[in-house]
């Protein structure tokens, strides 16, 4: 028995007698392939709400107008790729690409405007529908893994995101009107306006990631440098320009973590489980209000914030 066969008996031995989880496949002998890539195609959803609250400007409220789409159900489709380079001067660098897509099959939005500072003596607010609201996601990033052990390494990763929003606003309902209660019910006219963001960010983050022969866990943590501009068109105000009656700009950051989980039934294919958590948040920025008349207000963008919650399940395929 040569020295190479005796040492993988070993291993093998001793893994079955310490009750240790089966070994990853490249401990069994050198890899040959240059390098390892993965397809990833699932099929998942996302619960997510978005904020944004301006001032009133010029001695105005501190709270002016505040709009929120409230847990909104995005049905996403998700496409990921990767390649693990195993030798040459790139060994052990990952490259990734991932992109999401998905529409809304439920969320509330609510729209109120304030009289005085803190959200005080709201004059109007209505409900709406954020049905058929569109997100879209799309990931670019590079990372390194350095081994700690057999079966586990750490990953830091840097990455350029853009998340697009179309989020919809239909079927409103009026529920205060302080200065006309006759406009209490359901909108006279079709309500169908649209909030498109867009969100740019650089992402560093760093993973941990054990892996067997059967079996592999990833936990991602992510920090993000955000942009943000968004654009709407409020259809029902006849004093504003359309399409675009408003704009917003300001930076920010945020925070995302991922747990990813998969079994590997064969040699080409592994089923995929993942849940992710993102909680961004923008500085004070820049609202600009376009009015029919072709002339423009300016007022502070408070903040704008997006917190969700997501996962999917899928199938993994290695080559």
């Amino acid at each position: 028995m040569d020295t190479h066969t005796l040492t993988k008996f070993l291993r093998i031995v001793s893994c079955s007698l310490l009750s240790i989880c089966t070994l990853p496949a490249w401990a069994f002998g050198p890899d040959t392939a240059p390098a390892e890539v993965k397809f990833n195609t699932s099929y998942g959803n996302t619960q997510g709400t978005l904020n944004w609250q301006i001032a009133g400007g010029n001695g105005g409220p501190n709270i002016l107008s505040e709009l929120t789409y409230r847990n909104v159900q995005f049905k996403q489709f998700q496409m990921s790729g990767s390649t693990l380079f195993k030798r040459g001067p790139l060994t052990n660098a990952e490259l990734f690409v991932d992109y999401k897509t998905g529409i809304a099959s439920d969320g509330s939005v609510q729209d109120s405007d304030y009289q005085t500072d803190n959200r005080g003596q709201e004059y109007s607010r209505s409900h709406s529908s954020a049905n058929g609201s569109r997100m879209q996601d799309i990931t670019l990033g590079a990372a390194y893994h350095f081994q700690i052990n057999t079966y586990q390494s750490l990953i830091p990763m840097l990455a350029y995101t853009r998340k697009t929003q179309k989020m919809l606003m239909t079927e409103g309902l009026q529920v205060v009107d302080i200065y006309n209660p006759y406009n209490l019910g359901p909108f006279r006219n079709t309500l169908n306006s649209s909030y498109i963001t867009s969100w740019d960010s650089i992402v560093m983050g760093m993973g941990w990631k054990m892996e067997t022969q059967n079996h592999e866990l990833l936990l991602n943590a992510k920090f993000h440098l955000l942009d943000y501009h968004a654009e709407a068109d409020w259809n029902l105000r006849s004093d504003f320009a359309h399409p675009k009656s408003f704009e917003h700009w300001a930076g920010g950051n945020g925070f995302g973590l991922q747990l990813s989980y998969a079994y590997r039934f064969s040699e080409l294919f592994s089923l995929w489980l993942n849940w992710y958590r993102e909680d961004w948040r923008t500085n004070p920025g820049t609202d600009v209000v376009y009015l029919a008349d072709g002339s423009r207000g300016t007022t502070t963008l408070n903040e704008v914030t997006w917190e969700a919650t997501g996962f999917a399940t899928g199938l993994l395929f290695r080559f």
